[in-house]
C-alpha cells in the first residue's frame, strides 16, 4: 500500500469510527453516577529528566489545579460526552478550596448538579501534593483526603440511590471507605447497573474486596470494569489470592516497581495469572493500563473459565506529554461517557485512550474541555490499532 493510499485508509476509520459514536449517542439519554474523591492538585515538575536530588532543589515549574479522581473521571465524562448527564458524588470543606472546586464543576456537570457533593462543615478540602520527574511521571506524592473517607461515608451514598437507579452506569473510586464502597457495589447490584471501579492507588486498591462472607469465593461480583496500572493489578490479584487462601502460608507474589515492559504482549505475558485471578475473583473486564504502551483490557468469557478470557491490546497515542497525572482518571471519564451512550467497549475504551493523551499535554488533572473532532480523531488513530493478544502462559 502507498503512503497516499494509507493515508486515505486512515482517514476512512476516522469518519467511521466518528459516525459509529454518533450513531450510537444519537438518541441516547444517558447518565453517569461517580463517586469519589474532589481535591486541589499541589503540582511541581523537573525542569529535565535526572534533576530531581534528594536534599537539595530542582529547577522547574510549579502550578495548583483542581483534581481528586472522582472529579477527574467526572469531568472528562461531562467534557467528552456532551449527551451523558454527569453526578458527582463527593465532598468538600467549608472552605475557599470547596468552593471553587463546587464552582467549577457546576459549570461542566451537564445536567448532573451538584447535589452529590457533600459540604462538610469546618472541613477542609483534599489536597494532594506531587512532584514530577522531568518525563511528567510521579516522583513523590502526599494526599491529604481524609475528608473523602469521612464526608462520602456509607450514608451518604445511599442517598444518592435514586440517581443510581436513573443511571446507565456508576463510576466508584478506591478513595472511599470500605463501608462506602461496600454500599455503592450494593446499589449497582441492587439496580442492575455496570460498575467501574478505577483502585487509585496500589495501598487503596484492594479496599474493593471488603465484602462479606458471602463474597468470599468472588469479592469483585458486581464489578463489572476495573482499570488498575500494573502494579494495582498485582496487589489487587494478591489481595483476592490471600482472601482464598485464609490459614495458608502462600506468600503472593511481590511487584518489582523498576521492572518496565518492552511492550503490551510481555506485560500480559507477566501479568497473565494477575489478570486470570481477577477475572475468577468475578469482575467482568480488566483494563490494565500501561501508560506509552497503552491499555489491555481482558474479558472473561459467559461460561466463566478465565483461562478462555480474550485480550485485546488498544494502543497509546502519542501526545506531548506536559504531565501525566490524572491521564488515567480522563481515560475511564471518556470511556464510561461513551458507554454510557451506548458504544461498544472497544470504541469506548478508544474514546478514553483519545482522552488520555489530551490529558497529557496539560498541567492540570482535571480534564475540564475537550475539543471533540480533535478526540474523534485520536480515538479512530487508537481503534485503528487494536490487536488480540494471547499470553505466553495460560
Amino acid at each position: 500500500m502507498s503512503m497516499r493510499d494509507a493515508e486515505r485508509a486512515a482517514a476512512r476509520r476516522v469518519r467511521a469510527l466518528g459516525s459509529a459514536m454518533r450513531a450510537s449517542s444519537a438518541n441516547a439519554r444517558a447518565s453517569v453516577v461517580v463517586f469519589g474523591g474532589t481535591c486541589v492538585d499541589a503540582h511541581a515538575r523537573a525542569g529535565r529528566a535526572g534533576a530531581l536530588k534528594r536534599g537539595t532543589s530542582a529547577i522547574g515549574r510549579a502550578w495548583s489545579a483542581l483534581g481528586g479522581v472522582g472529579m477527574n473521571v467526572a469531568t472528562a465524562c461531562a467534557s467528552a460526552s456532551a449527551r451523558t448527564s454527569t453526578r458527582l458524588v463527593s465532598a468538600v470543606g467549608d472552605d475557599a478550596d470547596g468552593d471553587a472546586a463546587l464552582e467549577e464543576w457546576s459549570r461542566r456537570a451537564r445536567g448532573g448538579g451538584d447535589d452529590g457533593v457533600r459540604i462538610v462543615k469546618g472541613g477542609r478540602t483534599a489536597r494532594v501534593v506531587a512532584v514530577l520527574d522531568g518525563d511528567g511521571e510521579i516522583a513523590a506524592c502526599v494526599a491529604d483526603v481524609e475528608i473523602v473517607e469521612e464526608g462520602v461515608d456509607s450514608a451518604w451514598c445511599a442517598s444518592q440511590a435514586n440517581a443510581c437507579r436513573d443511571a446507565r452506569g456508576m463510576v466508584l473510586d478506591g478513595n472511599l471507605g470500605q463501608e462506602a464502597i461496600e454500599t455503592v457495589k450494593e446499589m449497582a447490584r441492587k439496580f442492575n447497573k455496570w460498575l467501574w471501579y478505577e483502585p487509585v492507588s496500589v495501598e487503596k486498591s484492594t479496599r474493593i474486596l471488603g465484602g462479606g462472607v458471602d463474597d468470599a469465593a468472588r469479592p469483585l461480583r458486581g464489578v463489572t470494569f476495573c482499570s488498575p496500572n500494573a502494579a494495582e493489578l498485582r496487589e489487587l490479584a494478591n489481595g483476592v489470592r490471600r482472601g482464598w487462601a485464609k490459614g495458608s502460608p502462600m506468600s503472593p507474589c511481590p511487584f518489582n516497581p523498576e521492572f518496565k515492559f518492552k511492550n503490551a504482549s510481555e506485560a500480559l505475558d507477566a501479568l497473565a495469572s494477575d489478570v486470570c485471578t481477577v477475572l475468577a475473583a468475578g469482575c467482568e473486564h480488566v483494563v490494565l493500563t500501561l501508560g506509552p504502551l497503552g491499555v489491555v483490557v481482558s474479558s472473561a468469557p459467559s461460561d466463566g473459565e478465565v483461562s478462555r478470557a480474550t485480550h485485546t491490546h488498544v494502543p497509546a497515542v502519542r501526545a506531548d506529554v506536559v504531565s501525566l497525572v490524572g491521564a488515567g482518571d480522563a481515560l475511564v471519564g471518556g470511556a464510561v461517557g461513551a458507554l454510557a451512550e451506548g458504544a461498544s467497549l472497544l470504541i469506548a475504551i478508544a474514546r478514553g485512550v483519545a482522552c488520555a493523551s489530551i490529558a497529557c499535554e496539560r498541567a492540570g488533572a482535571a480534564l475540564l474541555d475537550v475539543d471533540a473532532n480533535e478526540m474523534e480523531k485520536r480515538a479512530a488513530i487508537a481503534f485503528a490499532g487494536i490487536s488480540i493478544l494471547a499470553p505466553a502462559v495460560r
